[in-house]
């Protein structure tokens, strides 16, 4: 059977890319392309090199080893190349240990828009910042001394750190730092996707451990009956007055119906906070004051423990989280519309007109069984709780569901106001 849809006339470019599946990203950087190109003048093309058919069978010749040798030459060629940049984007940064953060006394580049915090004419970055940019070579960290230390307390910034301090290495500045590496490894994943990440000024409360309440042991004349089951129920139990007959599913949801009970909890002394709230990549992002988060998440290092979150612990983190505030209704101003549609707004478009079509009341229930659902699969209070094992980050969205829909009940009552919403006795 053709991979080729059967709608879609069959051409040259569409059989060829159903015939091969290759992804050029899964091969391995070929080193000697980029050591001709760098020898290359500016001026010539830039386009893009292809790469040749790979032999993976040996041939008894010593070509493969000779081609292999040649590869990682180039490749130790092109590391060992001097990288730079302009003089005028030159970011330096001194670390001060008692402060445990990095003073940058020039501010240069845009990196400041969502990090640091601003104390006049001087920025102060934390630890994962601070090794965020110097690995990605954007900063220079320097060591600090007694003397930068002083004119710092002083707010005099007229220091010559290159000729008078340390320069420090990326393995040094780790120890230096101090830092935990899953919550690091966690914070540069993110950062390189392009969020947007600070760490939360609420102080972590008491984690409080679940307890579940026992059922004391009833002694009584009607145990021993039960136990040899002669009489499941007492003799005067409304179950012996009722048929055993259902003629609807409400009734059988009722009879199943989980009795949730408050869980009664312990104090702890163990501590669990939010790590970071995050933001999606947002050009308009003011860091003085943020938005609501689009996330919040805590980081779990598996490998020091496999011991899970307890339902005290999450109960905890979602009572850290920000509550969203309502904001009163404003207009957006319309957004410029594309000269050429995409696929996705003209689906959109069609799906407008069908249900424009539909009687006024199958649209009101579409609407509700959409927004219902919505609830059902978003839940309410979610955490993301981002699982690292060594340098493995598995990220888990956590929430609180209901089936009873008390979450979301305004939004629902906006279509059926004093409906019950829940699916449970939903007949």
């Amino acid at each position: 059977m053709s991979d080729i849809d059967d709608d879609e006339p069959p051409t040259a470019t569409s059989a060829s890319q159903a015939i091969s599946h290759h992804d050029i990203e899964d091969e391995v950087q070929d080193w000697k392309l980029l050591g001709k190109r760098a020898s290359q003048p500016i001026t010539s093309s830039s386009a893009i090199p292809k790469r040749g058919e790979k032999e993976f069978e040996p041939d008894g010749t010593t070509v493969q080893n000779k081609s292999l040798q040649e590869s990682q030459q180039a490749m130790f060629d092109a590391l060992s190349n001097i990288r730079g940049h302009h003089i005028k984007h030159k970011l330096i940064g001194v670390w001060v240990p008692k402060l445990n953060q990095c003073v940058i006394l020039q501010i240069r580049g845009n990196f400041f828009r969502d990090m640091g915090i601003a104390h006049g004419p001087v920025m102060y970055l934390n630890q994962y910042e601070t090794v965020y940019l110097v690995e990605r070579g954007s900063l220079i960290a320097y060591l600090s001394n007694e003397e930068f230390e002083t004119r710092l307390d002083e707010g005099k910034s007229d220091f010559d750190i290159e000729s008078k301090l340390w320069a420090l290495d990326l393995e040094y500045l780790y120890c230096l730092t101090k830092l935990d590496i899953s919550q690091y490894q966690v914070y540069a994943y993110l950062k390189r996707l392009g969020y947007i990440l600070q760490t939360p000024s609420v102080k972590p409360s008491i984690i409080e451990r679940g307890k579940v309440n026992l059922p004391t042991l009833d002694v009584s004349f009607w145990l021993l009956p039960r136990k040899w089951g002669i009489l499941a129920y007492p003799a005067l139990h409304t179950c012996h007055f009722k048929t055993k007959s259902y003629f609807n599913f409400t009734n059988i949801y009722k009879a199943i119906t989980i009795d949730n009970a408050p869980i009664i909890t312990t104090s702890s002394n163990e501590k669990l906070q939010i790590t970071y709230n995050v933001w999606r990549p947002t050009p308009s992002f003011a860091k003085k004051s943020p938005p609501y988060p689009d996330f919040q998440l805590v980081v779990v290092d598996s490998s020091k423990s496999t011991y899970y979150l307890s339902l005290s612990e999450l109960h905890n983190l979602q009572s850290q989280l920000q509550v969203k505030q309502v904001e009163p209704f404003a207009k957006k101003p319309p957004k410029k519309q594309p000269r050429v549609e995409s696929k996705r707004q003209i689906r959109a478009k069609q799906q407008a007109v069908r249900q424009s079509k539909l009687d006024k009341s199958i649209q009101l229930r579409n609407e509700y069984w959409k927004r219902r659902d919505s609830g059902f699969k978003q839940g309410s209070s979610p955490v993301i709780v981002a699982v690292v094992n060594q340098g493995v980050i598995n990220f888990i969205n956590l929430s609180t569901g209901n089936f009873n829909c008390k979450f979301n009940k305004d939004d629902l009552d906006e279509i059926y106001p004093g409906k019950p919403h829940s699916i449970i006795h939903h007949e």
